[in-house]
């Protein structure tokens, strides 16, 4: 793959440096409308107690090989080769509780920034201040640390920290993956609903962890169609991961005392 310049140095130099870049209505209405629908069946799937693969809701799957987004990731991968993560989805409405300060970045344990892992946040119906404002702290993508390592903070503002509690529908921000950020629970003034869509890309080059039915995962959205007749087949190579929670109890014996014995 080759730089395809789908962003400017400028951008290229600002996601270097806080480690997020904001689109605001990046996607269209119609997508915006027909993923929406989607997200609407899930969350009754859910109360009823269906359980899907998110790929397999034909438009929600397919935004995790969305164009606009996929090739900004592969401006920022530099390039790079590079394989879909996981998708999440759902809405939140008003009352909803927060999520903590905490960053996403998936390495066992936390060691070094090598290589990039993104996720992009998609807000199909934007935010406008009442439900679930976006909290980042810029930079926190160059320092190597636990995700947690802020979460006794809860939904706080910190000295340097942003909010980001108003966009246009169909607005996306794509965002190191260790980026500490959090979602400050808002009581709501209305009947708006906070659609929220997170896509994860990770770099080639190192094996990532990934969810126990990747490889299921991935065949489903290729036999979707949700390669794009190919184009995007790359983003579903499983052999790119493992399956952490197998590992994740013989990574945490191995990592006892001095690990310099151990190699």
């Amino acid at each position: 793959m080759s730089a395809l310049n789908y962003l400017t140095q400028n951008e290229l130099d600002e996601f270097d440096e806080v480690g997020y870049l904001i689109f605001p209505g990046l996607l269209n209405d119609d997508i915006c409308t027909r993923v929406k629908a989607d997200v609407d069946q899930l969350m009754v799937d859910r109360e009823n107690g269906i359980k899907k693969m998110m790929v397999e809701y034909p438009e929600m799957g397919l935004v995790t090989s969305e164009p606009v987004i996929v090739d900004r990731v592969s401006d920022l991968m530099g390039g790079t080769q590079f394989t879909h993560h996981h998708i999440h989805a759902r809405w939140q409405a008003p009352g909803e509780r927060g999520v903590a300060w905490h960053h996403d970045y998936v390495q066992i344990p936390q060691t070094n920034r090598s290589h990039l892992m993104v996720h992009v946040f998609m807000y199909l119906d934007g935010l406008n201040g009442e439900v679930g404002d976006l909290l980042v702290m810029p930079g926190t993508h160059k320092r190597v640390m636990n995700g947690d390592a802020f979460r006794q903070f809860q939904f706080e503002d910190l000295p340097g920290s942003v909010t980001v509690d108003f966009l246009p529908p169909g607005s996306c921000i794509i965002v190191h993956s260790a980026v500490q950020h959090a979602r400050r629970p808002k009581p709501g003034g209305g009947v708006y609903k906070r659609y929220f869509i997170d896509t994860s890309y990770c770099q080639e080059g190192v094996l990532w962890g990934s969810y126990p039915n990747l490889e299921a995962i991935n065949e489903k959205a290729l036999e979707m169609g949700h390669d794009r007749d190919g184009k995007y087949a790359f983003l579903y190579d499983t052999s790119q991961s493992f399956d952490r929670l197998k590992y994740i109890d013989q990574l945490k014996e191995a990592n006892q005392g001095s690990l310099a014995l151990k190699i």
